[in-house]
């Protein structure tokens, strides 16, 4: 453009920027995750009127899991406690969980400022969390994970300090220029 043309005229005319690839992708885990547990709670509200305790043995047995081991006979206990109230509870926490994860992954594949701050929050309050299960069942898995939420939060948390400095550039190249900083 040439010395005449107004810099607001020139930013108009600029190509719109494109959602970085890595960004579009944590977009798309998040919307999956919220996805997995939308099929989840629903798979638990067709279980609300079932013997839940049966339905949890049949579902083991079916898939090779003995039921008599430690842990797996804790899981079943567990599962016979809950009533209709709790499986309802469960649903709607579930689909809380899927509304926020599919908000995050919509504002983070168009990429909507408030979504890396709110993917940052969301993430770095899990991380305590997994600090500790890591601590008390190292495995590979636990260690993966850990490894993989830490990296999605330096990501966004570098995407969230160059927007930062580039609002700052622009504000000062607009205070030197003479126009009021927007």
């Amino acid at each position: 453009m040439d010395e005449g043309t107004p810099a607001k005229y020139e930013q108009m005319q600029a190509p719109p920027q494109r959602t970085p690839l890595a960004l579009r992708s944590i977009a798309l885990f998040e919307a999956a995750k919220g996805v997995l547990v939308l099929a989840a709670a629903c798979g638990i509200i067709s279980l609300r009127h079932t013997d839940l305790h049966a339905a949890t043995d049949a579902f083991l047995l079916r898939h090779g899991v003995n039921p008599e081991r430690h842990y797996t006979r804790l899981f079943i206990e567990s599962v016979a406690k809950a009533t209709n109230r709790h499986v309802g509870e469960i649903a709607a926490l579930g689909f809380a969980y899927t509304l926020i994860r599919l908000v995050e992954g919509y504002g983070l594949w168009y990429g909507k400022h408030w979504a890396e701050w709110f993917a940052v929050i969301s993430a770095g309050m899990y991380l305590p969390l997994e600090f500790q299960h890591l601590a008390h069942h190292t495995t590979i898995l636990n260690a993966g994970v850990m490894f993989f939420n830490v990296v999605i939060i330096l990501y966004l948390a570098k995407c969230l300090n160059q927007q930062r400095c580039h609002r700052r550039s622009a504000s000062h190249n607009n205070t030197e220029n003479g126009k009021s900083p927007s």
